[in-house]
């Protein structure tokens, strides 16, 4: 025990710092994935942030400065660079994600995944990027400072090398969806992989799940009715079809894992002549 560093030691340690690097890393990562794909400027995207009330001068404007917000705020978060001004930036966003856009913000268990995003960018704000980061490098240090002593130093950029490739794999988007009475939100295709969807009904009505195959024709998924979640997997090339045929808007809470950049839109609700077939929900 004698040789135990006391905690503030501990905390500045070579430790502490791959371990705040892992840490900033993942959040810069997931900011870059969930950014990325709202540069498109759909129309779902544009119509939840009008909905929020930043419609002046143009919902488009706000929706952009979003997108570019969380994209940029990743990229620095991932560099170490400028961390507390994209740390700030980012809390901003995600406070008005967990505490004014969910229709029930709970305090710990509403929406709790954007709530962690949250609290961690208000950590990074408080402690900065730690040291192993480009601010710590503009502040003068070496790189035998950043990695810490020699005998850690092969280990700790070894874990960074391997680290990085396995976080830019990680690729899930995560977003809470409405879906306005007697539309529907598409989903995907054309993609040339398969997608997976996790999703929660948040909302008060039921939401249909159905899947469009590239070679034409609908078929039904699930329904998922309100407090109910399912894991529906989509073909390459599919289009999933998010349908509410009430008169009451929905709202879905989604994890979109395996597709890029897929298209996503809304339309009216379409009438395909008889229900669809419902599969098990896994």
């Amino acid at each position: 025990m004698k040789n135990v560093p006391p905690f503030p030691a501990a905390w500045r340690g070579p430790a502490a710092a791959l371990g705040m690097l892992i840490f900033r890393l993942h959040l810069g990562v997931v900011m870059v994935e969930a950014g990325w794909p709202k540069l498109e400027m759909t129309d779902w995207f544009t119509k939840q942030v009008a909905d929020l009330g930043f419609a002046y001068p143009s919902p488009v404007l706000w929706a952009g400065l979003a997108a570019w917000g969380e994209l940029a705020g990743g990229l620095l978060l991932i560099l170490g660079l400028g961390t507390r001004f994209a740390a700030a930036q980012l809390a901003f966003q995600f406070f008005v994600i967990s505490f004014l856009w969910y229709d029930k913000p709970e305090f710990f268990t509403g929406m709790y995944v954007q709530q962690e995003l949250f609290w961690g960018f208000v950590l990074l704000m408080g402690t900065g990027a730690g040291r192993c980061s480009l601010d710590a490098w503009l502040r003068g240090k070496s790189l035998r400072n950043l990695v810490g002593r020699p005998a850690l130093r092969k280990p700790a950029l070894t874990s960074v090398a391997v680290l990085l490739p396995l976080l830019a794999l990680a690729g899930d988007v995560h977003s809470v969806l409405f879906i306005e009475p007697g539309k529907q939100f598409i989903l995907g295709g054309g993609q040339r992989g398969a997608f997976r969807v996790v999703a929660k009904n948040i909302g008060t009505v039921p939401v249909e799940i159905r899947e469009r195959p590239q070679g034409g024709g609908t078929f039904g998924k699930a329904t998922l009715a309100p407090g109910q979640s399912g894991v529906l997997k989509f073909a390459a090339g599919s289009t999933a079809v998010l349908l509410n045929p009430s008169r009451v808007q929905a709202n879905l809470d989604l994890i979109i894992t395996g597709g890029r950049n897929l298209a996503m839109t809304y339309e009216p609700v379409q009438e395909y002549g008889k229900p669809a077939l419902k599969q098990n929900v896994e």
